[in-house]
């Protein structure tokens, strides 16, 4: 059977989405950790949109290596904490599945994929959430930090962009031996080290919690 083609979203939707960031919760919050100056640049960098699905919701919109928009994922965080809405259920929804775009073929790609070009002899830090990619892109800006959105989502498939990159893999507390393993069935693709950064920190409490 011929593989159908990947969809992408329109740009004037990925466009009108990159506005509105007085009521963009996650921006906020972004502002209360960093200030105006540094919250501009980490939004133009990784393409931080609004949406009105919720009130305050922003969106991660994943822009693969070739700046073709795969989709968007909205999230809703509270604006002091930094927190996922989870009441009274989780705020994750999908541009394609709000847009309800026909016959949408969705293949996601690494959140922040469109900043493999441009990161010259930056090694990659693969993290497993777009807002610990964002934040940590600050404190350690010698890599170029892209997330996978979840700890299942580092796959071959979404790793072939990363062809003869430097990559550290940073998992949250409970994904340190899941993604040892992984780092081992990619060696093919890219040299991968993973850090351990967090499971020396930590404490046990923090770890049977999966802090990130």
């Amino acid at each position: 059977p011929i593989a159908k083609p990947v969809s992408f979203i329109p740009f004037n939707t990925f466009k009108s989405s990159l506005s509105g960031y007085e009521q963009n919760n996650f921006v906020k919050y972004l502002i209360s950790l960093f200030g105006f100056e540094i919250t501009t640049d980490l939004i133009s960098k990784y393409y931080i949109g609004s949406s009105n699905h919720w009130q305050g919701a922003n969106v991660f919109w994943q822009v693969d290596a070739k700046g073709k928009v795969r989709t968007g994922k909205i999230m809703l965080y509270s604006p002091t904490t930094g927190k996922r809405g989870k009441e009274p259920y989780n705020h994750i929804n999908w541009v394609h599945s709000v847009n309800k775009q026909a016959e949408f073929n969705l293949q996601q790609c690494l959140f922040g994929e469109h900043l493999i070009n441009q990161s010259n002899s930056k090694s990659i830090a693969i993290v497993e959430s777009e807002k610990t990619a964002i934040i940590a892109s600050v404190y350690l800006p010698m890599f170029s930090w892209l997330a996978v959105g979840s700890l299942t989502n580092l796959t071959f498939d979404k790793c072939k962009v990363l062809q003869g990159c430097k990559v550290v893999l940073f998992p949250d507390l409970n994904g340190f031996e899941k993604w040892s393993n992984k780092a081992k069935e990619l060696s093919t693709l890219a040299s991968f080290t993973i850090s351990d950064l967090l499971e020396r920190k930590a404490t046990e409490t923090e770890k049977q919690q999966g802090l990130d």
